[in-house]
């Protein structure tokens, strides 16, 4: 009875949320049809779905996957409402948590305090937001992922609203990095850190590139709301986020001073938190976090390590870590080398992504006008410190599948800036890919 419940109820938030992209002004998109809106939608439901089912039913121990360990520790949170509003209070805001009698509730949780000191990534924000989720859930995972996935997919549309005026030769062709690379809508449908990422970003770029028209004090809010939703999620990507930023396009409209402020001030933060982290062990707490990665890997013996060898922790390993980081993070998993089925199926998918990235560049570069070559960089550089970052701190094959996800949208991003648009539209149409 209580399945069967769920269920109803899984389908009535999707009537309701597709009922929503047809009835909500926010969705009215100049060349984009409604039914297109709900069927990425759907591929979103649908990865949800099958992610949740593979963790459930193929990968049986729940310990070991990350849906189910935030999931469990959600769980426990969310019941603590009712019996210590406080404490509920205390845990959800951070201020009083490790207070004795706040903190006793948080003894059977495994995944929720462990990250407070980890400045690599933190589970802590996605447990929190599980949380709230489950109370419109009824405490059913598969509730809580679609649920997430609505809000993910609202802040997705909302990013390709921000970035269409750079790709309006062919707008259509923001589809296959937003809403149609097969990886991304995976890994970034369940409930994983990638859909807040995207969340996040999405809010940041989306203020930044509508900076001039709203009030300065709300886009200084909405930067840093956006800013802060990645950083208590991976805080190694708002730091790429932030040292992107020095790339990105403003409004010719705006004051040329103010220009030149943001960007000075952005120089700023990126000169203070480089020397800053340098000087404050940045090399070795990077190379810790790999070590500690390659010793769970061993200790669950993982079947797609790299390389199990753990490396002395300085910034003279760190830098030789870097050209097969590169190697592990753009190329892996190889098509030729031993694997499961779901790491065949990304090596496949990520050799043709390669591909079609390589036929662009030789068949339709264009030269990028000032705008473009701005948001060009910015998307180059920050799918590669992100590449970089996963290389250097994963080598796991199983693991930097599902990371990369962050950076290969962008990757792509930045290679459509400098495409010929209106040559590969008029190839995709004859095709009928886009008629």
């Amino acid at each position: 009875m209580v399945q069967l419940l769920n269920i109803l109820l899984y389908v009535i938030y999707v009537g309701l949320f597709l009922r929503l992209i047809f009835r909500w002004k926010f969705f009215n998109i100049p060349d984009v049809k409604k039914t297109h809106l709900a069927f990425f939608f759907l591929l979103k439901v649908v990865a949800g779905l099958g992610l949740t089912l593979i963790y459930t039913y193929y990968y049986t121990d729940q310990s070991k996957a990350d849906i189910y360990r935030y999931f469990s520790d959600s769980k426990i949170i969310s019941s603590v409402l009712f019996t210590n509003p406080i404490a509920w209070l205390k845990i959800m805001s951070g201020i009083g948590t490790f207070e004795p009698g706040t903190f006793k509730y948080l003894n059977d949780t495994w995944h929720f305090t462990h990250p407070a000191a980890d400045f690599i990534t933190s589970n802590s924000f996605l447990i929190r937001i599980i949380v709230l989720l489950n109370y419109l859930s009824c405490y059913n995972i598969y509730i809580d992922a679609l649920l997430l996935n609505c809000i993910t997919f609202i802040a997705l549309v909302q990013l390709y609203k921000a970035l269409l005026p750079y790709y309006i030769e062919f707008p259509q062709i923001l589809y296959w990095p937003l809403f149609l690379m097969p990886s991304f809508v995976f890994w970034s449908s369940g409930l994983l850190k990638e859909g807040l990422i995207f969340i996040g970003i999405s809010l940041y770029l989306s203020t930044w590139f509508n900076i001039s028209n709203k009030p300065a004090w709300k886009s200084v809010a909405l930067l840093l709301a956006g800013l802060m939703v990645v950083m208590l999620t991976k805080i190694y990507v708002a730091g790429t986020l932030i040292i992107c930023s020095l790339f990105l396009p403003l409004k010719f409209t705006m004051d040329y001073r103010l220009v030149w402020l943001i960007r000075i001030s952005f120089w700023v933060v990126v000169a203070v938190g480089t020397w800053y982290a340098l000087h404050h062990g940045f090399c070795e707490r990077v190379i810790d976090k790999r070590n500690e990665f390659v010793a769970l890997s061993i200790a669950q013996n993982s079947g797609s390590l790299i390389d199990g060898s753990l490396k002395q922790a300085d910034c003279g390993t760190l830098v030789s870590l870097v050209p097969v980081a590169m190697v592990n993070a753009v190329l892996r998993p190889f098509l030729w080398q031993p694997g499961n089925l779901f790491e065949m199926l990304f090596a496949v998918e990520n050799l043709l992504f390669l591909l079609a990235i390589i036929a662009l560049l030789v068949f339709y570069f264009k030269k990028p006008q000032n705008q473009k070559l701005l948001l060009a960089l910015f998307c180059f550089f920050f799918a590669l410190l992100n590449y970089l970052g996963i290389g250097i701190t994963v080598p796991i094959v199983g693991a930097i599948v599902h990371y990369r996800v962050v950076a290969a949208p962008f990757l792509l991003l930045s290679v459509l800036l400098i495409t010929d648009l209106e040559k590969l539209k008029q190839l995709l149409q004859k095709a009928t890919l886009f008629n």
